[in-house]
């Protein structure tokens, strides 16, 4: 997977939480985020657009807004807004 001191590098865009590999993909330690970011030859994909956003609340998929800099859920309408 990922070289260890890589991954200690390595933070998630939206949050800027540390990460932790599950199976195939990259998931932010901030259960409120709870991105996962997928894996591709060896190169994690830091994408927030590309990423898996399951909604922390319900599970439904959130939508990612750039506009905002957030990610919303439209089934339950929980927001999460990206930390500076």
């Amino acid at each position: 997977m990922i070289d260890a001191e890589f991954l200690q590098l390595l933070a998630c865009p939206l949050c800027l939480s540390p990460l932790k590999p599950e199976g195939d993909k990259l998931h932010c330690t901030d259960p409120q985020c709870n991105l996962r970011y997928a894996v591709r030859d060896e190169i994690p994909i830091m994408l927030i657009d590309e990423a898996e956003r399951p909604c922390p609340s319900c599970g439904a998929a959130r939508v990612f807004e750039p506009d905002k800099d957030q990610v919303r859920c439209e089934k339950c309408s929980a927001t999460f807004q990206k930390r500076r």
